[in-house]
């Protein structure tokens, strides 16, 4: 065996045994021991038999296991008898692993829970790579991508990946969300429209929407796939195609909540439409744009602005720049394309842009997206090109030499520049068109009004002074994270997304920042007080404690005056009607004001969690702080906030019922909020408050779909200091 192989063999076997190890035996207070035991094969439970899998997993989480059990219920990590761990134990599994293939070659791979249905499969492409498809409980994929597990633990060797694959299958977990947003192989999510003719109206028609759309889709993918130069089967590209009669408001919106519920903060996102769009007003004084799916029953301007009884229903068959965005913000891809030939005037360019850009430099820089808008400087126009007739911008873009790679117009270099000239200097362009670079435009934004103190902006300057400020007043980092998806009480319906949500913070909290997480998952009001009280017990003042609940939620303004946080074992309001199985806000607020450590923050994502705030009650309107730290000395902001005792909390909704979202989809909250925590102030300082949280998630309070509206509110609780913020300091990237 050649030596630096062996060498690299043996130390990624080290580490994923090193890692397998730190996942079954957790020191955060009250989890539970993780396991990942081997099914004898004559105890393969017959609804998974039926599958034929050459091996089974079985996927432990409980409490610490007795070596009492030792040729009792298993030899090794092998269980020989599965009837009486189950007796023994209880239902402690989590789900089962199938392994097809041999240990030399591992073809494919199936999850399920314990319930035997299946929840995730993963292919094995070789080299270190699998692609991996998850299903929501009615068998529907709801998320789909190329996991690179080689890069992830830094592994350059990809002959070793066979062996190494046996090895991460006997991981708890072979990937988490930070995983998927890091490690996976960037793919394309690419929708484009074009419209020709539109229903029911004649008299607006075009040659090229549809042939537009087309070679638009088709440019994209080849171009992906020489960009990648990769094993095709590695190639992501995910084409959303929409033309004529398919083009409905509802096939356009429903292809934009999909690729939010699909791409991850790694992939590309490409926006095309191609067809009419027209300025109006619905109140004589406010115009905006429309795009027009074909389903617009063909009402043109004139006939919307001279019938102005016929605008209100007339717009709800359109789709509105704002109703754009308002989609779009919820898709995590960092690099996103938007091309379209659609505008009506010379003011469409600068409406686009800004509508994108939420009328707010500060939130687009704490989004940290790698925007690029390519739209007419005039009304859109059609040319014939080799006898073709084409939309102007779709010719420059889709005629580009071959040696130039549209994708590296992200790059953010000199590649950039290449694929920019390219495009934009082509002669027929004549100013018809210019490429708008959103990063650009917010340095120049940041270098004009911001401030001037280069040397102490962000934490990349000066970073040892940086990090021993950081070292002084921070310690330890926590993490309390509860979703809850199934109740036992009447009248509480189960809900889709609270556990997706939980997980998903949960990995971002640890891995991005370091926070020790305590996860609970459809957990008893008991565990809650549990684990709390535990971090009373160890936690130390210049900790930090972040506390998550996403989950249903009540409230009772009559004779108790509180909140309240529904728990798994909760009893219906008929049986409880004194909330005795439910944990009040009041009660949660001393527990956690007692607490030793200095920063306290509360995440609810529940309905009336609003009401956490006492003065909800009275209607009283609480002054909320959503600016953002931006250019602003982060050395001295840290030690000036990091010493003050801080209360906080921010919830999704005021007193109102919150939204859960579609099935398997994070709700619009969570979305949001593990958008910035994601960007980790890389667009600013390098740090994230939990203002500028807030100010991001008061934008989507505006929102005029009302699926994804919130009305998020933030305000102290217990003792806490005046100007006190709570900060989320990322770690350096392993």
């Amino acid at each position: 065996m050649n030596s630096s192989f062996f060498i690299k063999f043996s130390f990624a076997f080290l580490l994923l045994a090193g890692m397998l190890v730190s996942k079954n035996s957790s020191a955060t207070p009250g989890i539970g021991e993780q396991k990942v035991f081997v099914l004898d094969k004559s105890q393969f439970p017959q609804s998974l038999k039926k599958h034929n899998p050459a091996a089974i997993y079985m996927l432990y989480y409980g409490t610490p296991f007795l070596s009492k059990f030792e040729g009792l219920i298993f030899r090794g990590d092998t269980i020989t008898n599965y009837k009486k761990f189950t007796d023994s134990l209880g239902y402690t599994q989590r789900g089962f692993r199938l392994i097809f293939g041999s240990n030399e070659k591992i073809d494919s791979v199936w999850q399920t829970n314990n319930k035997y249905v299946i929840t995730d499969k993963a292919y094995n492409i070789g080299e270190g790579i699998l692609r991996i498809l998850a299903y929501n409980d009615t068998g529907g994929i709801v998320d789909e991508f190329v996991f690179d597990y080689l890069r992830k633990y830094s592994i350059t060797e990809r002959t070793i990946a066979a062996k190494m694959l046996p090895i991460l299958l006997r991981q708890y977990d072979v990937y988490d969300q930070t995983d998927r947003n890091i490690y996976s192989v960037k793919a394309v999510w690419s929708l484009s429209v074009g419209i020709d003719k539109y229903q029911g109206n004649n008299n607006l028609k075009f040659d090229a929407c549809e042939s537009d759309a087309i070679s638009y889709n088709n440019f994209f993918s080849n171009q992906y796939s020489r960009f990648l130069g990769m094993n095709e089967k590695v190639v992501s590209y995910h084409g959303y195609l929409l033309t004529g009669a398919n083009a409905t408001k509802e096939a356009i919106l429903n292809a934009l909540k999909d690729i939010s519920l699909k791409a991850s903060a790694n992939d590309y996102f490409i926006f095309n439409f191609s067809g009419y769009s027209d300025v109006f007003s619905l109140d004589s004084s406010n115009f905006s744009t429309y795009f027009f799916p074909y389903d617009n029953e063909g009402y043109p301007k004139e006939a919307i602005q001279s019938k102005k009884n016929l605008a209100p229903e007339t717009a709800k068959k359109l789709i509105s720049l704002k109703t754009l965005q308002e989609y779009i913000q919820l898709i995590p891809a960092r690099n996103q394309l938007f091309i379209t030939e659609a505008g009506p005037s010379d003011k469409f360019r600068p409406e686009f842009i800004r509508t994108l850009m939420q009328s707010s430099p500060l939130v687009a820089t704490l989004l940290n997206k790698n925007r690029i808008i390519i739209v007419p400087n005039k009304i859109g126009q059609e040319k014939r090109f080799d006898d073709k007739l084409k939309g102007l911008i779709n010719h420059f873009i889709t005629s580009i030499d071959t040696s130039i790679n549209i994708y590296n117009i992200f790059s953010e270099d000199i590649k950039q520049d290449e694929v920019t000239y390219a495009i934009e200097n082509n002669k027929d362009n004549r100013k018809y068109f210019d490429i708008f670079f959103e990063k650009q435009f917010l340095k120049l934004y940041r270098d004009i009004f911001g401030d001037s103190e280069d040397a102490t902006r962000g934490l990349k300057t000066r970073p040892k002074e940086l990090q021993q400020t950081i070292n002084d007043l921070t310690a330890k980092k926590y993490a309390l994270v509860v979703g809850t998806d199934n109740y036992n009480g009447k009248g509480w319906n189960k809900l889709s997304n609270p556990i997706k949500d939980a997980r998903a913070v949960a990995d971002e909290l640890s891995n991005s920042y370091g926070f020790e997480v305590q996860l609970l998952e459809d957990k008893p009001m008991d565990s809650v007080y549990k684990a709390i009280r535990e971090y009373y017990r160890i936690a130390q003042p210049n900790d930090q404690l972040v506390v998550y609940f996403a989950g249903h939620g009540d409230v009772d303004n009559e004779l108790l005056d509180d909140g309240f946080i529904v728990c798994a074992d909760s009893k219906s309001i008929d049986d409880d009607p004194v909330r005795n199985s439910y944990i009040p806000y009041a009660k949660l607020q001393k527990m956690l004001n007692n607490i030793p450590a200095r920063q306290v923050l509360v995440l609810l994502d529940v309905c009336h969690g609003g009401t956490f705030d006492a003065k909800a009650f009275d209607n009283v309107k609480r002054e909320t702080n959503t600016t953002s730290i931006s250019n602003k000395n982060v050395l001295q902001f840290l030690k000036d906030k990091l010493p003050l005792r801080t209360r906080k909390f921010l919830s999704s909704v005021g007193s109102e019922p919150a939204f859960d979202g579609k099935a398997g989809r994070h709700s619009p909250f969570a979305n949001l909020l593990l958008q910035v925590l994601r960007a980790k102030g890389e667009g600013s300082n390098g740090i994230v408050t939990l203002g500028d949280i807030n100010a991001v998630l008061q934008t989507a309070s505006l929102n005029e779909t009302a699926t994804l509206k919130i009305s998020p509110h933030m305000a102290d609780f217990g003792n806490t200091d005046a100007f006190s913020e709570f900060i989320f300091i990322p770690i350096k990237d392993k």
